[in-house]
């Protein structure tokens, strides 16, 4: 382990964090694999045999050997679709083949920038590697976008779109046969003359390869400690384009994190058939040096907008069925934005009116959106995981004071906002209110923390149902347990309509029986978004 002095430079620091080498690259295939060398037009008769036996009903009992014969000739052929010199529809044609074109359920591969075999993709990062068997050859695709810290299209993930793929070859067709790149995540089935089969999907392999890509992970500490320079990425991302007839379900992450923090969810969601269906994925990210309450300030403000944007689309009946999971700093964050503060929390530190503040209009505004809001009104369901609603008791040890020393906030909390507001704070601020309420996140974790004392005084809104997930290391010894970060008195509020511990450090959302948990709540707002039980 690097242990760093308190005399450690942070500009080296910082320095030392954000360097990376030897960025990630997707599968390349400048020759056919030696197993795919077979001539073509053998592995096109096998492959040719075996559809006409999938396309009989009468031969059912040969689907499951006709089934393999089809995938590992058709496997084959795509890698000799895939390597070598030219497009990609001058290799098909090499083929004797041809590549339907692109359209809401099918991929162009000339559209895209990579596409390759599943099974090239190592998935040890996810918990357990989900797959559906079937008829096809699954893909991961892949479609570069900007880096993170460069401008992008809106809700765009950074660095690619990983696509869910699976291709087939017709052979129901009078002339050649033809490619069929599936949209895995839209269809589930695929017609081989009369009759119909279950497309094979990996459904971990795009998600894993999302994350070895992507550098968000990577830059969860440099998140922490320089969170200005990550602004720009603060906000949310679509897994698949916005659709009005789906429940969006956002992910909110914890401190010194990203949304990679929910892989193993969404490893365990994608895969069902009646979450595709019902539901889409919104991940937030934000830098976590900032106050909790400034990024919760910064979510709701994001979230009116995306919610603004989104009934531009269509109808606002599923979205106004929204769900918001958070861990941890992301719960306090999500508790926040859903609860009325009244004046609870503004009272806690300030004793004039905010309109006779001696501050800008600027920092005014931003005093009023952080501790006199009105809450979000789209959400109807929240599962807080390992949330510290009454703070962490780490947040006071040593080492973390020393760390948040290292954070350097953005300006908009220092030079523009402080200097307006501190320096008139022993004049504007209550007795007794030591805490600083522009400090650092791990400040303001604090179980001490006023503005955290305040917003548990403010009830849990009614007309939203709760959940809580909370970890427990193990020691069966609730409600005294801990799951290593936040103890159980921290993390236990009520009412909800369920409370699950389960044995788990403080990464509870890795956890599959969290996600089994997620599952069954979900499950249980689709039949009715205002049951509890």
């Amino acid at each position: 382990m690097i242990r760093f002095s308190p005399m450690f430079p942070t500009g080296l620091l910082a320095v030392m964090l954000l360097c990376h080498c030897g960025a990630p690259q997707p599968p390349q295939c400048a020759r056919v694999p030696a197993a795919s060398r077979v001539p073509a037009p053998t592995l096109l008769a096998e492959a040719r045999g075996a559809w006409r036996t999938l396309a009989d009903p009468s031969r059912k009992n040969a689907w499951p050997a006709a089934t393999t014969t089809y995938n590992a000739a058709v496997a084959k052929l795509f890698d000799q679709l895939r390597c070598g010199p030219g497009t990609w529809q001058e290799r098909a044609s090499a083929l004797g083949s041809e590549i339907t074109p692109a359209d809401p359920n099918h991929i162009d591969p000339s559209q895209i920038d990579n596409l390759f075999p599943a099974v090239l993709v190592p998935t040890k990062g996810i918990v357990e590697s989900k797959t559906t068997p079937g008829v096809g050859v699954p893909l991961v695709g892949w479609k570069k976008t900007a880096p993170v810290g460069q401008h992008r299209a809106p809700h765009t993930l950074p660095t690619g779109l990983p696509y869910l793929a699976t291709a087939t070859l017709d052979f129901d067709q009078a002339t050649r046969p033809v490619w069929h790149i599936h949209k895995r995540f839209y269809r589930d089935d695929t017609r081989i003359g009369s009759t119909t089969h279950t497309l094979a999907a990996d459904w971990s392999a795009p998600n894993a390869f999302f994350w070895g890509m992507s550098n968000l992970d990577n830059l969860a500490i440099q998140n922490v400690l320089l969170p200005d320079r990550f602004s720009e990425e603060t906000g949310f991302y679509f897994l698949q384009p916005y659709d009005p007839e789906k429940i969006p379900v956002i992910l909110v992450h914890g401190l010194v994190s990203s949304p990679d923090a929910f892989k193993h969810t969404i490893n365990t969601l994608v895969p069902e058939p009646w979450f595709r269906k019902n539901y889409q994925i919104w991940l937030y990210n934000y830098p976590t040096g900032n106050p909790w309450t400034y990024s919760a300030c910064r979510f709701r403000q994001l979230t009116r907008e995306l919610c603004a944007y989104a009934r531009t689309k269509g109808h606002s009946r599923k979205l106004d069925q929204m769900v918001i999971i958070g861990h941890s700093m992301g719960g306090l964050i999500t508790h926040a934005s859903v609860t009325d503060p009244g004046m609870a929390v503004y009272d806690e530190y300030f004793k004039r009116p905010i309109d006779s503040l001696p501050v800008s209009s600027t920092t005014r505004e931003y005093l009023r959106e952080s501790f006199i809001y009105k809450p979000l009104s789209e959400p109807k369901r929240v599962v807080f995981l390992a949330t510290p609603h009454r703070g962490s008791p780490m947040a006071e040890l040593r080492p973390a004071l020393w760390i948040s020393r290292l954070i350097r906030l953005p300006k908009t909390l220092t030079v523009q906002l402080l200097d307006n507001t501190l320096a008139t704070m022993e004049e504007m601020a209550k007795p007794g209110s030591g805490d600083n309420p522009f400090g650092t996140s791990i400040g303001t974790l604090s179980p001490a923390n006023r503005a955290t004392l305040a917003l548990n005084t403010r009830p849990l809104p009614k007309g939203i149902v709760f959940h809580s997930v909370i970890g427990d290391r193990g020691r069966g010894d609730t409600p005294q347990s801990s799951d290593g970060v936040v103890p159980y008195w921290s993390s236990h509020i009520g009412p909800v309509a369920s409370e699950k511990i389960v044995s788990s450090g403080h990464s509870v959302q890795s956890h599959p029986a969290t996600n089994e948990e997620i599952k069954r709540i979900l499950k249980l707002h689709l039949a009715n978004p205002r049951s509890t039980r």
